[in-house]
């Protein structure tokens, strides 16, 4: 086996690598996840009945609702994809940030327990925030992009070192250098 042929087959399996290490997160990225949990008063003396939880892809603004929780407080979110969310809770009262970094895995995550607690006439309940203005664009390439940005720099930098080191090279150079 010849060396450029070793070093084309080192590039090429290079490729493949990196199109594996893309694909597989795109993959991971797109399958459903699924999230699931109880909302209770403050402390957990109670369920609460009726309430709405939402995740909401903050680059997307996409959101994905549960249906109101049951007579003892269990809501199922199921369908998103996996990710980063912000979860917000609709309650009568009105709708508050329970966290602004949801991570959420392929698959079916752990359930979460939220405690709403009671505030004055008029007021959020306390330690909650009113929901998000809507999210600012991230800028930039998308993730994916940058993998392939990455692998098209090594490709081009195989290439170029597959000219520079051929034995084509060879004959052109003055005085065997």
């Amino acid at each position: 086996m010849s060396w450029s042929t070793l070093r084309r087959s080192i590039a090429v399996l290079s490729i493949l690598g990196l199109v594996t290490m893309t694909s597989s997160g795109l993959v991971q990225a797109g399958s459903p996840s699924t999230l699931s949990g109880r909302v209770v008063t403050q402390g957990g003396a109670g369920p609460r009945a009726g309430v709405v939880v939402t995740l909401v892809e903050p680059t997307s603004e996409k959101a994905y609702r549960s249906s109101p929780t049951d007579a003892r407080g269990a809501f199922t979110i199921d369908a998103a994809p996996a990710g980063s969310y912000a979860l917000l809770v609709e309650a009568p009262e009105g709708a508050f940030l329970a966290s602004s970094n949801v991570q959420l895995a392929p698959g079916v995550n752990r359930p979460v327990s939220l405690a709403l607690k009671p505030g004055k006439q008029g007021e959020p309940p306390a330690g909650s925030t009113p929901p998000p203005a809507a999210a600012t664009k991230a800028s930039g390439p998308p993730t994916w992009a940058k993998w392939v940005i990455a692998g098209g720099i090594i490709v081009g930098a195989a290439i170029v070192v597959d000219a520079v080191t051929s034995d084509d090279n060879k004959e052109a150079s003055p005085a065997g250098f």
